[in-house]
């Protein structure tokens, strides 16, 4: 079948899951094209410098913009002859009609942080199908009317070829282009680094408390990298690291690979969210055999196996995302608790063991079966 995906394709989690979308469905045979939309974000208008060559495949159209017209979609599908047409985050739902009216299948996906009751009338009227990659999206669009489609998203292949850094023998001699923390980490020292995915720091991020928590945890040993792209506004980071000398900040857009080599060198994933849409992170922190810290709360908490591969902390709503979804902030002596636990080597060594468990229930092979499913004969 031919198979259009239409996405950013630049440098963030809705391309990453496009890209990898599209090597499941080359696996199963198809042939596919992107549609690239600019992003409209902080992430696409800041982008400076080369382009990650991850991003250069062959079939990628580039559109003229975020909102893209009916003729240019219209366009691009005719002269690919595509037969299905995978959307993520896409509301264009007069082109996605338009599309349809042609024959093309239309599936769409979006990430329930913004997909709000006013959108599931127009959003199933234009799409042939809508499917969800978390369970808890799934039960939310159930009770719009919804019958979404379940694809139960993986890890990737492409995650566990990141260079495990930590898992080498502590023999090991650090090469000259490692910064001091990696050389520290490789030699075998008694330092546990928790690993905050915090990107650009928006609402979702509850940084400011995850600071609090970490100054509370007991333990010279401990280490916290803060991982953040913050082109303003980042005193409040730079006066953490400056007061707390167990705190180290990472502030540059690194290419993809690099990133994960850094985050791939830490022990545990600290990653508490107010919410989350698919949260990218938590399946790179497994496919690494990090334990993660998290929030009790879907869908970070269908990341977790609570005990056995991380430590779920409980946290109470203050305020709601933009959809309607509620916000969550965890509980600061919780996560202090859980930081301290996982800073002791024989309960952090156990967990790790429960890490290759869920792995194993998130296998790419699942989500393959899944896609192809979605796409039918």
């Amino acid at each position: 079948m031919r198979v259009g995906i239409v996405s950013k394709w630049v440098a963030s989690g809705q391309a990453i899951v496009a890209r990898q979308i599209r090597s499941a469905l080359n696996e199963l045979g198809h042939e596919t094209f992107v549609l690239a939309r600019p992003g409209s974000g902080p992430r696409a208008q800041g982008a400076t410098g080369p382009a990650d060559p991850v991003w250069e495949q062959p079939g990628v159209t580039q559109g003229s913009a975020h909102d893209l017209p009916t003729r240019e979609y219209e366009d691009w599908a005719t002269t690919n002859g595509l037969e299905a047409i995978l959307f993520d985050e896409n509301y264009d739902f007069e082109s996605v009609r338009a599309l349809g009216e042609r024959g093309i299948r239309t599936i769409g996906r979006f990430v329930w942080e913004y997909f709000a009751a006013e959108h599931a009338a127009p959003a199933s009227e234009a799409y042939d199908t809508i499917y969800s990659l978390t369970r808890c999206e799934r039960e939310r669009y159930r009770g719009m009317g919804i019958q979404s489609s379940y694809v139960q998203w993986g890890i990737h292949p492409e995650l566990t070829a990141a260079r495990r850094v930590h898992d080498l023998p502590s023999s090991s001699t650090p090469s000259s282009d490692q910064s001091g923390r990696e050389a520290e980490h490789l030699v075998g020292s008694d330092l546990v680094w928790f690993y905050f995915p915090g990107s650009f720091l928006g609402r979702r991020k509850p940084v400011k408390k995850v600071i609090r928590a970490f100054g509370k945890a007991q333990g010279e040993h401990l280490r916290l990298l803060i991982n953040a792209q913050v082109p303003r506004n980042d005193e409040a980071l730079r006066e953490a690291a400056a007061s707390d000398p167990r705190i180290e900040l990472m502030l540059d857009d690194e290419p993809e690979e690099a990133h994960r080599e850094r985050f791939a060198s830490c022990d545990v994933c600290l990653a508490p969210s107010r919410w989350e849409g698919l949260g990218l992170p938590l399946y790179e922190a497994t496919a690494f055999g990090m334990p993660i810290i998290t929030n009790d709360k879907p869908p970070m908490s269908e990341m977790v196996l609570d005990g056995r591969s991380g430590i779920l902390v409980p946290s109470e709503q203050n305020g709601e995302a933009r959809s309607g979804i509620p916000a969550w902030d965890p509980d600061i002596g919780a996560l202090a608790a859980a930081i301290e636990r996982l800073g002791d080597r024989e309960e952090l060594e156990r967990l790790r063991e429960g890490v290759g468990e869920l792995r194993e229930q998130r296998a790419w092979e699942r989500t393959v079966e899944d896609l192809a499913q979605l796409l039918g004969p």
